[in-house]
Formats: C-alpha cells, structure tokens, sequence
C-alpha cells in the first residue's frame, strides 16, 4: 500500500480525482459555494501524501502551501461578505504581496535588470491572475476551465523547466478540478466560489513564478499561461447547448496551455522523472 502511495500517477492524479469526486458527492445536496472544496481537499490529499503538514521550515515550496492554506479562509470570507466591489483589488495587491514574500531569499542574489524583472513581472503575474480569476467564483464552467487549464498547464510546464515536486502539486489540482468538470458533465453546474477559486489559482501562480526564481522555467511559458483568464470570457452563443459551452470554453482555456507546455518542452527538454 505504502509502494502504491509513492507512485507519482496515485500522489499528484488519482488520489485528487477521487476525493474531489467523493467530497464533491457528499457536499452536492449542499449547494452554493460548499462545492467549491471538493477541489480544495482534493489538492490537500496531495499535499498530505507529497509533503505533510510540516510548514517549518520555511522553504520556497512550504511558503506557497502555508499561503494557499490563509487564501481558503481568505476565499470562504469573500464568499460570506459583501465585498464584491473592491476584492478584485484586494487580491491583486495580497497576491503580490505573496509572490514578494515567495521570492524574498532570491533577491539577495540578483541586481540590475534581473532583479527588478523579477520583482515586477513575478508580482504583476500572480496578482493578474488571482484577481481575473475572481470574477468566475459564480460562474461555473468558466471557473472549472480556467483553473484546470491553468493548472495543467503550470504542472507540465513546471515539471518540464522545475521540479517534480511544483509539477506533482500543480497537477493534483488540475486532476481535483477535473472532477468537478466530470460532474458537471454528468449533473447540474457546480458554483466553485472564492474558496475554491483564489487558493488554487494562488497556489498555481506561485508555483510559475517559483520554478522561474528557483529553477529553469521559462518567463514565456507564464505569458502563455496569463492569458487563460481572457480567453475564457470569450462570449459564447447562447443557444449552444451547456455541455457545448463546456467544451468549447475548455479549448479555450486549453490552447494556451499546451502551448506554454511545448514551449517549455521546446527549450528545456524531457521532464525530470
């Protein structure tokens, strides 16, 4: 059993699939944003198997768990107040605040240009992504294709240019909201909320920006992946049939995913396991 655990597939695909799928069966007759955790504890029955829940201490890869463990309580809070109007903002700033903090160690050793790209474009990149996100907490297929494709495509390419840690905890979410998806295609939609939204799509952006400050991912592979957001919002007819929506709005979310991915593959070669 212990063998089985320690298979990389079972760690970061099929524990996430199955309790997301399970959680999410049990919290269905719930309704409302309660849905929106499946995913979470998904993601956390990674985190459990990958790393535990030893945040101390403190290295790059604990900094963005502790974070996306505060932005649950963060999300579950927006989804409790009105605070509709200005959590765009808010999130913009806390999740550059984030990334700064993230990033903190690897300062000391850049200057010049380097250092201020790096300041800048990693701050700029989270916060983009959090706070665009936001606004999907009530729309469920938007929500589901954004952040599975974001997901997916920051675990692949962060295996590829990173670690295989970043790649399996990136990945689990892609496989944790993948359930959500099979549901949605079975039943009725399923708001995923702020709760499920802000941490995964925080925890993804960190993971981009880590794997560019700490290892060899690619500032254009984030680039790519930035783009998600927008193109999900592409308008679609109206008289298309949901599933339809569904899947048009996952190629969407999808192709600049599997770009970043090629990309990534491009320039850094075969992934490290």
């Amino acid at each position: 059993m212990t063998e089985l655990l320690n298979n990389p597939f079972i760690q970061s695909a099929a524990v996430p699939f199955f309790v997301s799928l399970v959680v999410g069966v049990l919290l269905r007759p719930l309704g409302w944003v309660w849905m929106g955790l499946s995913a979470v504890l998904g993601f956390i029955a990674t985190v459990y198997l990958l790393t535990g829940f030893d945040f101390f201490p403190l290295r790059s890869d604990r900094k963005i768990l502790l974070m996306g463990a505060g932005a649950v309580i963060v999300g579950l809070l927006l989804d409790l107040l009105p605070w509709r109007r200005i959590m765009p903002g808010l999130l913009f700033v806390a999740a550059a605040a984030a990334t700064v903090w993230l990033l903190w160690p690897r300062y000391r050793y850049l200057e010049g240009v380097e250092l201020w790209a790096l300041f800048i474009g990693g701050a700029v990149y989270t916060g983009w992504l959090v706070a665009a996100s936001a606004g999907f907490r009530s729309k469920p297929l938007q929500a589901d294709s954004a952040v599975f494709a974001l997901a997916l495509g920051t675990g692949l390419s962060t295996l590829l240019g990173a670690t295989a840690l970043y790649g399996q905890l990136a990945s689990a979410i892609a496989a944790a909201v993948g359930a959500r998806l099979l549901m949605q295609i079975l039943g009725k939609p399923l708001v995923a909320g702020s709760v499920m939204v802000v941490p995964l799509v925080l925890v993804c952006g960190l993971l981009g920006v880590g794997a560019i400050a700490y290892a060899k991912l690619p500032w254009h592979s984030l680039l790519l992946l930035a783009v998600i957001p927008l193109l999900v919002r592409v308008p679609l007819p109206a008289s298309l049939p949901r599933l339809a929506q569904l899947g048009l709005t996952l190629v969407l979310a999808a192709v600049p995913a599997a770009l970043a991915v090629y990309l990534t593959w491009r320039e850094t070669g075969a992934p490290l396991i």
